[in-house]
């Protein structure tokens, strides 16, 4: 891999707003570096897909002072999970962001609805969501916060993609212990004695 500051000279926009470094293999590392580089105090759109990145390299991103400008940030396809996206969410460095895209990542309910109910991201209306962990709650929290002024662009998951186990009765018929199905085997053994 280049150097970050090699990728940043190669790819920066000449207006200085737009950097992607998608396909990058930056990891949180490179991530980490990206933040501290004054080089992208206008950079408004800002793309890192596909590069292994986690918490550590988003929360750096998100407390990054020179991101104050940006509106569009595109982290699709790294391993961010709830703590990355709750320091996105709780970050006033994202106060401009409008357009957020978490496809494929590890978010799951706790994640979600830290950005549903976040008071920074109040100009966030493109929100992409899909393929995470995110579930019922999250999802519900999600719809719940989508309105005419927020959120207006909504990409999760259907909540009826899902099965979930306390949404329908148990069928008195499973099994649901190895000691159960040692007993009913042993029923079915009495059972076929008395013929």
């Amino acid at each position: 891999m280049a150097s970050v500051e090699y990728l940043i000279k190669q790819f920066l926009t000449p207006d200085k707003k737009q950097l992607d470094l998608s396909n990058q293999v930056l990891g949180d590392k490179g991530a980490v570096t990206l933040a501290k580089s004054k080089l992208l105090k206008r950079v408004t759109r800002l793309t890192l897909a596909n590069n292994n990145i986690s918490d550590e390299g988003a929360i750096a991103i998100a407390n990054s002072e020179h991101f104050k400008r940006l509106i569009e940030l595109d982290f699709y396809g790294n391993v961010i999970s709830d703590d990355g996206v709750k320091a996105l969410a709780e970050s006033p460095v994202m106060g401009n962001l409008k357009k957020l895209n978490l496809y494929g990542n590890l978010v799951e309910d706790e994640g979600a609805i830290a950005i549903a109910e976040s008071k920074t991201l109040s100009k966030l209306r493109y929100l992409f969501l899909t393929s995470n962990r995110v579930r019922k709650l999250g999802l519900e929290a999600l719809k719940e916060a989508k309105c005419g002024t927020r959120l207006c662009h909504l990409h999760i998951d259907n909540l009826e993609d899902f099965i979930y186990q306390d949404d329908y009765e148990e069928d008195e018929d499973q099994i649901s212990s190895w000691d159960e199905l040692e007993a009913r085997a042993e029923e079915s053994g009495n059972d076929d004695d008395e013929d």
